[in-house]
């Protein structure tokens, strides 16, 4: 029963996990080569087959379509105020400039992210990664938004253009409190079923996925139907391997009692065995949706020549 549940707590000191200035203009300039560096192979869309680009003024394009209700995620800019004073309903309205090509960037910020024995923690290299696919994005002329998994989430309305796009690197690039106090966090499911993306969007989900089960796998099977999904999981390597032999503090979250083990080489052949053919399932099942499934590590430069 251990193993099934063990969660290492080889946390380190709680540290700025915001990204320095130099590290954004970095990643900028690796997002430039239009080479998106988390795929095998990646799957055009079909909105990226429409054609042109349209109008990249900022905001709404030149050719109203429809209203539709109001929903976590749409852009609130585009809110009629007419319609709610008449219905008291909220609607937005929506252009042809929303469909244009779109990248929805899922983060996991919630606790058991902030993990981590080497380099750094998980938690900020899902930053890493989020910022360089918000990046290589604004240099493909996508429209940009998403959402950051927190004990409440935040959800962003769409961003567009090199000004916009970089309000919202520096918004997600924010300090983030955690508090070691929370009780309860949302679950994975609950933010993937409430997505609201455009029409063939390229769909990034950053997380190390630590309660993906079959009900996981459903809706990133009805996602994977309309668009272009990607799974990039993060993981610690000790997550991976863990010790043959020594005394350890295991919890299951910061607020678990801590539990003192002494690992032997059948406790640990146990542990990987179990956990490399979790991750092992996983990536298969994603491969068997179609959907591209990449697993970096806190030790990892995702964005070396090699990677």
């Amino acid at each position: 029963m251990l193993v099934n549940k063990l969660s290492l707590s080889f946390k380190k000191p709680k540290q700025d996990v915001c990204l320095a200035p130099a590290d954004i203009n970095r990643i900028e300039q690796k997002a430039k080569s239009n080479r998106d560096i988390f795929s095998d192979s990646h799957k055009t869309s079909a909105e990226n087959m429409a054609g042109d680009l349209q109008s990249r003024i900022r905001g709404a394009g030149v050719d109203f379509e429809e209203n539709k209700p109001y929903q976590n995620g749409s852009d609130s800019r585009h809110i009629n105020w007419r319609t709610f004073a008449r219905t008291q309903q909220l609607f937005v309205n929506i252009y042809n400039e929303d469909k244009r090509p779109s990248t929805y960037i899922v983060l996991d910020q919630r606790s058991k992210m902030y993990f981590g024995t080497r380099k750094q923690l998980k938690v900020k290299q899902a930053l890493n990664i989020a910022i360089y696919s918000a990046f290589n994005a604004m240099h493909k002329q996508q429209n940009v938004s998403g959402v950051q998994i927190l004990t409440q989430p935040r959800w962003h309305s769409t961003y567009n253009g090199t000004t916009s796009i970089s309000s919202f690197v520096a918004t997600i690039n924010q300090p983030l409190i955690v508090n070691d106090d929370i009780t309860a966090e949302p679950a994975l499911n609950d933010i993937l079923v409430q997505l609201q993306l455009g029409e063939g969007a390229d769909l990034v989900i950053i997380s190390d996925m630590h309660d993906m089960n079959n009900e996981t796998v459903s809706i990133l099977f009805a996602l994977s139907q309309k668009y272009s999904v990607k799974v990039i999981q993060i993981m610690d390597p000790i997550e991976l391997k863990i010790p043959e032999k020594g005394f350890y503090n295991i919890s299951e979250s910061p607020r678990s009692p801590v539990l003192a083990i002494n690992f032997n080489k059948k406790i640990s052949e146990n542990y990987n065995h179990t956990i490399v053919n979790s991750f092992n399932t996983c990536r298969q099942q994603c491969s068997n949706m179609g959907i591209i499934f990449r697993q970096i590590l806190t030790s990892d430069n995702p964005f070396s020549e090699s990677a």
